[in-house]
């Protein structure tokens, strides 16, 4: 197979990745057209929690008006409680947020919810990091995710869920990781 010459996408580094995954133990559709946020975020909490709370309940709680919701918000709301380790991108600097940093995260057992354009400023579960065929070329490799909107689970190159993975302006990969509190 010839080489493919990247002159206009970056491209990641080669680097060996494998394949990992971290479900939670349940996908939580949103239910209503902005609640993607809301949706991933209790998605998430379902690996914490057997009980967790309704929509309309999370909404009123955290006070959430329709529209997109992003990290800093999720973040300072404290939507994922107390007693767990989360990181964000706003815990790395922007060079270092990339899809070996999302196959690392997953390995370590954290829950990632990621924002996309795949549905203008959407939020998604990734669930999953397949390193197919070449470990070391990410044009081989897939990730699955949950998509709250449409309620099903997605399998894309990962290639091209790094050039969805973006803020509406396209300056920063936004995403939260959760974890059990470390100590």
């Amino acid at each position: 197979m010839k080489k493919r010459i990247c002159e206009y996408f970056d491209v990641e580094p080669k680097e060996n990745y494998i394949s990992c995954s971290n479900t939670p133990p349940r996908l939580i559709r949103q239910e209503r057209d902005w609640t993607c946020s809301v949706a991933a975020v209790r998605t998430i909490l379902s690996a914490f929690a057997e009980k967790y709370m309704t929509e309309t309940d999370f909404i009123v709680k955290y006070n959430l008006t329709p529209g997109p919701h992003y990290t800093e918000e999720i973040l300072n709301k404290k939507m994922f409680g107390d007693n767990k380790k989360i990181l964000s991108h706003l815990d790395f600097h922007k060079e270092d947020i990339s899809l070996k940093l999302l196959d690392n995260l997953l390995a370590q057992k954290y829950y990632i919810m990621a924002e996309c354009m795949y549905n203008y400023a959407h939020w998604v579960v990734i669930l999953a990091y397949l390193a197919i065929r070449n470990k070391s070329d990410t044009e081989e490799h897939q990730i699955l995710f949950y998509d709250p909107y449409y309620d099903e689970t997605r399998l894309v190159r990962a290639d091209e869920f790094a050039t969805m993975w973006c803020d509406p302006d396209g300056h920063y990969r936004e995403f939260i990781a959760v974890t059990n509190f470390i100590k």
